[in-house]
């Protein structure tokens, strides 16, 4: 096949070179040619343009075609991870990612909700000393609080879930603390394993129901498909003591509630 008659622009010229050089045209180097030429022709672009616009084209669909690799790599990735999750107590050591990975699941809350201030004060008995000192002060108050994190085999957190115990019912029942996953590790059945061995815990302690605090925000909405499916009831609603207006810049378009949920071991 002669070429002469369409190598019009720097384009083909190059594209028929390329081709011209090798001793066997093939039927594949021809529909290389013909799809080029369809291509170029397409392009709603003017004439001195086309070649560049094509090129373009070409980048951004591999740009594309990666992206999705990259993302397929992730989840794949992630899931593995979710194999290989072990659960261990909360350590001065792991205590800094301990944080980092409670503060990405809670997110929505910043920065009202603090789960540093509480970690800390779980590794400190003499903080732990005071607070038992004023149970008879505050039933709310949290007692013999207990944190563990939810790590890979490189030590990376990708979640946490603690027990305290009230002055009110603290012969009967444990209560949930800062269960949270990291957002890019959702998904992965953690959240799941961290209330069931929270649940654990709670039984070998003696304890006939396990109880929670959480809220109609947006941010834990997840969170209540979770508890639903394990069998947390709610027992009880009361507004939230977070102001209207504030609520309002946080995008939640309902007045929040503070839900309590609990589960009978």
């Amino acid at each position: 096949m002669a070429f002469e008659d369409w190598k019009k622009t720097e384009g083909e010229k190059q594209t028929a070179a390329a081709v011209e050089s090798n001793s066997g045209l093939s039927w594949l180097s021809e529909a290389a040619l013909g799809a080029y030429r369809d291509a170029r022709s397409a392009m709603p672009v003017e004439e001195p343009y086309k070649d560049l616009a094509l090129a373009g084209t070409a980048v951004l669909g591999l740009a594309s075609a990666t992206l999705v690799a990259r993302k397929a790599l992730v989840s794949e990735s992630l899931q593995i991870v979710g194999k290989e999750i072990s659960i261990v107590p909360l350590t001065k050591e792991n205590l800094p990612k301990a944080v980092a990975a409670a503060n990405d699941g809670f997110r929505y809350g910043w920065p009202i909700l603090h789960p540093a201030r509480d970690f800390k004060a779980s590794l400190n008995p003499a903080v732990n000393a005071k607070r038992l000192a004023h149970v008879s002060d505050d039933f709310k108050i949290e007692l013999n609080a207990r944190y563990w994190v939810a790590k890979d085999k490189n030590g990376n957190v990708f979640g946490t879930t603690g027990l305290y115990e009230t002055g009110r019912d603290q012969s009967e029942a444990a209560w949930l603390g800062w269960m949270s996953v990291r957002n890019n590790a959702r998904g992965l059945g953690i959240g799941r394993r961290l209330v069931e061995f929270s649940e654990e815990q709670a039984k070998a302690d003696g304890k006939q129901f396990l109880r929670l605090y959480t809220s109609t925000s947006k941010g834990e909405a997840a969170a209540q498909v979770l508890y639903e499916k394990l069998g947390y009831k709610i027992v009880e609603r009361t507004p939230h003591s977070l102001p209207r207006f504030i609520q309002r810049l946080a995008g939640e378009k309902q007045p929040l509630e503070i839900l309590l949920r609990e589960k009978r071991l």
